[in-house]
């Protein structure tokens, strides 16, 4: 029979899950303490959450959200990064900055759950590399607005050259002084 305490921890567990629209699972073996904090440093600020914990409880903690993510499969220590989407893609950015200049990467996705869709570890590792809200939002304001600004280019272009041709002209008909 578990214990109450280990009931706690997944019921906890769970309804962080339920209100967290982005979960990364992160592999962390051999993590020493200092890097955990400083883990914990760097995601601190994004909004998400980390709960590191054992799989079997991560697990079931998944389990009882909904969460089509199996972790039966994943070795050792995990954790877990929760929060809405946008922090949850800060967070893992914050992952990556941090591991990028260590000699051993000890952090690894093993899965992920956006917008009602499982990942794998494979696709959970490419989404540090999404932007966020503010990024695609400029992307779109550039789309929309090249075009705009290509007609008024060329629709400029017509008197300016206009003016042009005219001021040719008028060299050209002055007597030389």
């Amino acid at each position: 029979m578990p214990s109450k305490i280990n009931e706690w921890i997944v019921r906890e567990y769970a309804d962080l899950l339920k209100k967290g629209e982005g979960v990364l699972v992160l592999g962390c073996e051999g993590l020493t303490v200092a890097e955990a904090s400083a883990l914990r440093r760097e995601i601190s600020g994004t909004g998400a959450e980390l709960c590191v914990t054992r799989k079997t409880l991560a697990n079931v903690a998944i389990k009882q959200a909904g969460i089509p993510i199996d972790l039966s499969q994943v070795p050792g220590t995990c954790a877990l990064l929760i929060g809405n989407p946008e922090a949850t893609i800060a967070a893992a950015k914050a992952v990556e900055k941090l591991w990028e200049k260590a000699k051993q990467r000890k952090v690894v996705y093993r899965a992920a759950y956006f917008d009602g869709s499982a990942m794998s570890g494979a696709e959970a590792a490419r989404i540090h590399a999404m932007p966020d809200k503010n990024t695609l939002r400029a992307m779109m304001c550039g789309a929309i607005i090249g075009p705009a600004r290509k007609l008024a280019a060329v629709l400029n272009e017509i008197p300016a050259s206009q003016a042009r041709v005219l001021q040719a002209r008028a060299d050209k008909e002055q007597p030389a002084a």
